[in-house]
């Protein structure tokens, strides 16, 4: 019994995909009965297949109808068995059991079927097939893909359900299936859906490149390339080619020129037809040219194994000259039909080119197959310059002729119409990140995802300057973060003094007028001379202070509000105060030692002056001219003994 019950979801699961192929499955309800001993078995069996019936309906209503399929689907999901309970998301109230999850996946997977079976009988493309208003099957994947985000069923069922459908569909039809997958590329790598996921995603897309031509399909291989690198990380050990695997089976077989006389003849008369027919400046292809030219993709099949053999390098190197020395002989014409017809050159990228010798003149004339062969030696050269431990030391290389064969090629390149020196620059941009990679792979493939990096401290901000309140002005009392900025700083100031208009109405403190000699002493410590104020940054020279200051004045003194008309604010306060000026005993002490100076000096020159006079000459000069006196209050005009003039004032 145990054992049966371990295996019973796993039998139900293959009998429903047996149904949905249509076959005939009598032999496998005979192997599942239930054993000897379980009566109970039948009863349970009929119970799963009455709920997943109910489910499978519910679903179908989805699939086949219209509208948003989230929405849809959050409704009609809801009580399909007891156990499913949905709220308006969508997302189960309580989580479901496996068993009830696995009924779920298991009628996903039952309609699968039965559109890939409607779709193929009636000779519609899967994606197209409609079996209600609107596709059926990209509705059926929106819907998986719900319920698993949702965690109706097991968050890696959208990955089953395209596994299934991508094995079911043809070649066109999977390039549709991958159009929806690159669509709800965002969705599908999400964590919880892509740890359950990824590995059945890379499964499905390896078989579906096994199934791929690699000349016809080009174009799907490199979108399923695309997706997976884009799916996965870039150090996805699964996607290296860590070991230097090389792909052998591209082999290139030649025509056999051992031919009897008369059929050499004859393919010698063939290619000597062409050269006439294709006109002057077309390369000349012989036998010895075809098996040099195709020879050299042996070298590109396998590197280090044809490098590695003594005369390996030397080969190449010739077979490699003789080319370029074609085609520098014999190049294309920019102008010339071929040149100038750029048929998608994108779609050419998996082109196999044909190997039969009378083709090979007019594939020398094609852009495109020039560029081919350039391209792949312009690749074996970059490995050349910087190849893998593995195979560095088993190659022998000459470096001075690699570096000049190097040099032939890009230029070759170059000179490849359509766009050749775009091309030329592009290659050797490639061959240089190359190199990166190589080195990249050599120290094993290290993560290139780093840890990211502390935050910074937050940064403390700068202490704000503060302006020093004026004398008697209130200060706000409303804190720093609750004030109000109106743009000005003293309506600032008015606004934030109290916490509402109320409380201003009834604060007594914002109404107080300061006191006349509180609000003048400013001026009167301005007149300090030690304190050294300049007469620019005096209060008095504030047009504010100054017109409060005469509002004040004009309410205690009307004289010397009056005198203020006329004469410095200094010269008024202290006596309106009743103070003695900052320095005014200083300057009355000098001006009485300048007048005791001056007095000193007047007292001896009143005692000298007449000793002075009396004993001066009579006369100036030789002719006896006497001194000459002018009216009162005129100077006196003498003669000292030194011959000198003096002045005296007659009142001294």
């Amino acid at each position: 019994r145990r054992r049966w019950k371990r295996c019973k979801p796993f039998c139900l699961r293959w009998r429903g995909i047996l149904e949905g192929l249509g076959l005939q499955h009598s032999t496998w309800e005979r192997s599942i009965q239930p054993p000897k001993g379980v009566s109970e078995r039948r009863s349970m069996t009929s119970a799963f297949e009455r709920q997943r019936a109910a489910v499978e309906d519910r679903l179908n209503l989805i699939v086949n109808g219209t509208g948003a399929v989230a929405t849809t689907a959050a409704s009609a999901l809801n009580g399909a068995i007891p156990e499913i309970a949905l709220n308006v998301d969508g997302a189960p109230e309580v989580p479901l059991s496996n068993d009830d999850k696995s009924l779920v996946e298991h009628a996903l997977c039952r309609i699968l079927y039965h559109l890939v079976d409607a779709a193929g009988e009636a000779r519609i493309p899967c994606m197209k097939f409609n079996s209600g208003a609107e596709p059926a099957l990209p509705r059926l994947l929106d819907l998986s893909l719900f319920i698993s985000e949702q965690g109706i069923c097991d968050h890696g069922v959208i990955f089953t359900v395209l596994e299934q459908l991508v094995e079911a569909c043809t070649i066109s039809d999977c390039e549709q299936v991958f159009t929806w997958v690159e669509g709800e590329r965002t969705r599908l790598s999400v964590d919880n859906l892509w740890r359950r996921g990824k590995l059945v995603m890379l499964r499905t897309c390896n078989e579906l490149l096994r199934r791929l031509s690699k000349t016809h399909d080009t174009v799907l291989r490199g979108r399923v390339l695309l997706l997976l690198s884009s799916l996965y990380p870039l150090s996805e050990r699964s996607a290296l080619n860590l070991a230097g695997s090389y792909n052998r089976s591209n082999t290139t077989e030649l025509d056999d020129l051992s031919l009897p006389p008369s059929g050499a003849e004859q393919l010698g008369t063939t290619i000597d037809a062409m050269d006439t027919d294709s006109g002057s400046g077309a390369a000349m292809v012989d036998t010895v040219f075809y098996r040099t030219f195709w020879s050299l993709q042996l070298f590109f099949q396998q590197p280090p194994t044809t490098l590695s053999i003594v005369g390996g390098w030397d080969a190449f190197y010739a077979g490699l000259q003789v080319v370029l020395d074609n085609f520098e002989m014999h190049r294309l014409d920019p102008q010339s039909a071929a040149c100038r017809t750029t048929t998608r050159e994108a779609e050419a990228l998996g082109t196999k080119y044909l190997t039969a010798a009378p083709l090979l003149q007019l594939q020398l004339r094609d852009p495109s197959f020039r560029r081919h062969f350039l391209l792949q030696c312009a690749i074996l050269l970059g490995f050349c310059t910087n190849p893998p431990p593995s195979a560095a030391g088993a190659l022998v290389i000459n470096k001075e002729e690699m570096a000049a064969i190097q040099k032939r090629v890009i230029s070759q390149l170059s000179v490849t119409p359509p766009h050749g020196a775009d091309f030329a620059a592009a290659v050797s941009h490639l061959l240089l990140r190359e190199q990166g990679w190589t080195v990249w792979k050599q120290n094993n493939c290290k993560d290139f995802e780093r840890a990211a990096a502390p935050a910074p401290a937050p940064v403390a901000p700068a202490p704000a300057m503060r302006r020093r309140p004026r004398p008697g002005a209130a200060q706000p009392a409303v804190p720093p973060e609750k004030r109000v900025k109106l743009g000005n700083l003293e309506l600032d100031r008015l606004w934030n003094l109290s916490m509402d208009n109320t409380s201003a109405l009834g604060d007594k403190k914002g109404k107080t007028t300061p006191s006349l000699p509180d609000f003048l002493q400013p001026v009167i410590d301005d007149m300090d001379p030690t304190a050294e104020i300049e007469e620019y940054y005096k209060s008095k020279n504030d047009k504010v202070f100054t017109w409060k200051a005469l509002r004040l004045i004009a309410k205690e003194n009307l004289g010397a509000f009056s005198r203020l008309g006329t004469e410095d604010m200094e010269a008024v306060i202290p006596g309106l105060l009743g103070v003695e000026a900052p320095g005014k005993a200083a300057a009355d002490a000098k001006a009485a030692t300048t007048a005791a100076t001056t007095a000193a000096a007047a007292a001896t020159a009143e005692k000298t002056l007449p000793t002075a006079v009396e004993s001066a000459p009579a006369s100036t000069s030789a002719g006896g001219d006497k001194a000459k006196t002018s009216g009162e209050g005129a100077p006196i005009v003498g003669a000292t003994e030194e011959g000198k003039t003096v002045e005296v004032d007659n009142a001294k």
